[in-house]
């Protein structure tokens, strides 16, 4: 497999999204039930996207969290570069995702988040101060603070697979996840998604040489476990999968309206 094999352009993601907001509601909505008018401010804060090219950082390890955003179509990373020029990434920003939300009295970012494909963003400052405000917008903060928690239990997730999981297990774990990030914004688990991750990047956040990256998918689509097709992928047995990687989804929410 190239590396191009794993990798989808722009267009086919925003191909999906014709409303700009979709990704982010859906993702909020799976979080929490949204009232009329909290959902009303999640489309406005998304009627004028900014466009992103790849390769661009959102925000820089060590500077101050001033520009809370939301991706709504495209793929990002956060990850800490080394002084040699190594790179760690934690985990993968998906469209519907939450970046760059301040936590403290004077944050600063942690990691740095870079763009992996071309990107839609918004801003959010004005729905995270809604959601700091639970008696008014109650659906808001508590889609807000379970979005804290998912993304703390994927970076706990994410220190089993480099600690204790093999290659194998380690990308089973990765596409499984994704996969299961992926069909909560509308991409059903089972079908071909896209997943614009080269094997330097999967390298990258697995703590592997490309050349295991590549074998070790080689072998997963030998096995009929994954199977790729125009830069997309599809878990052909996402439960057996999950079995090897002894994955374990996170519970959600039927989303309304």
């Amino acid at each position: 497999m190239k590396q191009s094999d794993m990798a989808i352009g722009a267009g086919s993601l925003r191909a999906v999204d014709r409303r700009p907001h979709e990704f982010l509601w859906r993702r909020l909505s799976g979080f929490a039930a949204l009232s009329d008018q909290e959902r009303s401010m999640v489309r406005q804060s998304c009627a004028a996207p900014g466009e992103v090219r790849a390769g661009v950082e959102l925000y820089v390890e060590g500077e101050p969290l001033a520009k809370p955003g939301a991706l709504l179509a495209g793929w990002a990373c956060r990850l800490r570069m080394l002084s040699d020029g190594r790179r760690q990434i934690f985990d993968f920003l998906l469209p519907g995702d939450l970046f760059g939300h301040p936590l403290g009295a004077a944050p600063v970012a942690t990691t740095s988040a870079v763009t992996l494909t071309p990107v839609s963003i918004a801003g959010t400052g004005c729905l995270w101060e809604m959601a700091r405000e639970p008696d008014r917008f109650p659906g808001l903060a508590c889609a807000w603070a379970v979005a804290q928690a998912r993304q703390e239990a994927c970076l706990l997730d994410h220190v089993v697979r480099l600690g204790r999981q093999t290659a194998y297990e380690r990308i089973a774990h990765l596409l499984v996840e994704l996969g299961h990030r992926l069909d909560e914004i509308g991409f059903p688990l089972g079908s071909f998604v896209p997943m614009p991750l080269t094997q330097e990047v999967m390298a990258d956040a697995l703590g592997l040489s490309v050349v295991h990256v590549n074998r070790t998918l080689q072998q997963l689509k030998r096995e009929r476990l994954i199977e790729t097709r125009a830069a997309s992928v599809r878990l052909i047995e996402p439960r057996a999968l999950a079995e090897i990687a002894d994955f374990r989804p996170p519970r959600r929410l039927p989303v309304s309206g």
